[in-house]
């Protein structure tokens, strides 16, 4: 019964998507295609033909003689139509499906909701308290309190965790038979010609809405996927993104999809997702791209190497491409790789600060420190509030030898971003040239206030408490440093740092040895 729902449902996304309320939902107006086994809603024109011969609402008795008045909500009856009145209609057929009662019993059942009474029904024993939670809110008798969209009611049902001893009974919907004979064409007079319309304006409705085409329902759920991603709500937008993809699977989905999971901080998921967009649509430069991007969060340079590549293949202009593939080439070393990356990204995008600002310190790490620090201050000059911009020109400056202008731009960095532990670092660093290691140490201990991880703040401040004579201050910033490092794998940094642990500790524990000889 839930998958009937389900199914039901998910029609009523697309339909409510277009701006339709089908108002007529009940157990005779869906059908299973024998073709696919697909579930078809009909009823479209026909009601809508009924609809526009009167402008009175059916008396209550009227309702109530047909036979139809267990699906009509109260607002329905009031002529207040919306599209919480079809989720009425799906709430009472599955309330008919678990308790069996007959049209006439669901009427006098659900007669007091037309009072504004919550209807008390028998509740199997086999139903979970949820699922009657859930149906009750569906035919609650206020529109406001009942669920006002169908993608509600979607992500609930799929919420509640199946009954291993459920008995439900199964609901049986009629498959729809193909037709054995040719029927003859009707003789169609011109009086008719009002009523032909009519008809091929409904079947028209009915081909487009009852047969949901599999890719506009995926593009419902997926358009419904990025919204919820521009809000923040990457949990919601990976459900929506999933729906789709068991509709209609394509690689933009996947591509989707794959971002959502990452924003979640699980780049694993995201990279298998974005695989599979590859595999189907190989020359999807986006999925390459991104897929670049998350290998290079996980560590596979080579691999990021070879995505980027692939890329720039398919699309020769594609600038993001370069900057990235040069970001991980400097990660490598391969400064002058980077350089040229840099320097092609540069030429299809003269105004990408990114590009100057990476070419910046791949030109000084070259020793073109003259060419670096033109680049840094075009990139400055394209993004004047940009923080790496002033402290890659700081770097750059404090390499040349000129301290005091290093200090001017971590200064700046530091006032654009004052929780930004580096700027403190290197500032630190410049003192040091200066000769200050008071200031120094004071700025170490700034970096290390925003950033306690931070591994060379540690080792740096041990080095200028060593300078000026707190040998155990030192020692305890060694310490600290090698257990980072440790943690963190760098070995060398560990041996550097165990290296200055050990000949402090040895200078240390010499006096202390001759003052205890000392009669």
């Amino acid at each position: 019964m839930i998958q009937l729902l389900r199914e039901i449902l998910e029609i009523l996304v697309i339909v409510h998507g277009w701006g339709l309320v089908h108002r007529s939902v009940k157990p005779s107006s869906l059908i299973r295609r024998q073709s696919d086994g697909r579930l078809v809603l009909t009823g479209f024109g026909v009601f809508k033909e009924i609809g526009s011969q009167t402008a009175r609402s059916p008396e209550p008795s009227q309702i109530f003689a047909n036979g139809v008045s267990a699906y009509i909500s109260p607002d329905q009856l009031q002529r207040q139509v919306q599209f919480n009145t079809d989720l009425y209609a799906v709430g009472v057929i599955g309330i008919e499906a678990l308790t069996g009662l007959s049209n006439a019993d669901l009427s006098a059942l659900l007669s007091g909701n037309h009072n504004g009474e919550i209807a008390r029904w028998q509740i199997p024993a086999s139903v979970s308290p949820e699922l009657v939670t859930l149906l009750n809110k569906m035919v609650h008798p206020d529109s406001k309190q009942r669920y006002q969209l169908a993608t509600e009611v979607l992500d609930d049902l799929n919420r509640l965790k199946p009954r291993s001893d459920s008995t439900e009974p199964d609901t049986v919907i009629p498959t729809a038979k193909r037709n054995q004979s040719r029927s003859p064409l009707p003789q169609w007079h011109l009086s008719h010609l009002g009523g032909v319309a009519l008809a091929a304006t409904a079947g028209m409705l009915l081909l487009l809405v009852s047969r949901l085409p599999q890719r506009l329902t995926a593009q419902y759920f997926q358009h419904q996927g990025n919204q919820y991603l521009q809000s923040q709500q990457p949990d919601r937008a990976i459900a929506s993104f999933t729906r789709a993809l068991r509709v209609y699977p394509d690689a933009t989905t996947y591509i989707n999809r794959g971002m959502a999971t990452l924003k979640q901080g699980d780049p694993r998921s995201a990279l298998a997702d974005l695989t599979e967009a590859i595999q189907q649509n190989p020359s999807s430069p986006q999925a390459l791209y991104q897929r670049g991007n998350v290998r290079f969060e996980l560590g596979d340079r080579q691999g990021a190497i070879a995505d980027y590549t692939q890329v720039l293949k398919l699309d020769p202009n594609f600038t993001a491409a370069y900057v990235n593939r040069g970001n991980v080439r400097a990660d490598l070393g391969d400064e002058q790789g980077a350089e040229t990356d840099y320097t092609e990204a540069i030429q299809l995008d003269p105004n990408l600060a990114e590009a100057y600002l990476n070419r910046c310190l791949s030109r000084s790490n070259l020793q073109n420190h003259r060419e670096a620090i033109t680049d840094c201050t075009q990139a400055i000059n394209l993004q004047p509030n940009s923080v790496l911009a002033y402290q890659n020109r700081g770097l750059v400056r404090r390499r040349l030898g000129d301290a005091v202008g290093a200090i001017e731009d971590f200064n700046i960095a530091i006032r654009l971003d004052p929780e930004d532990a580096d700027p403190y670092y290197n500032r630190g660093l410049a003192r040091v040239e200066l000769g200050d290691n008071v200031g120094a140490i004071a700025d170490y201990t700034a970096a290390l206030t925003h950033d306690p991880t931070h591994v060379l703040a540690y080792y740096d401040r041990g080095v200028a408490r060593t300078e000026m004579g707190d040998i155990p201050g030192a020692i305890a910033d060694f310490q600290q440093s090698a257990a980072l490092c440790l943690d963190s794998g760098k070995m060398g940094c560990y041996e550097d740092a165990q290296y200055q642990l050990t000949q402090l500790q040895q200078q240390f524990a010499t006096p202390m040895e001759e003052s205890l000889q000392t009669p």
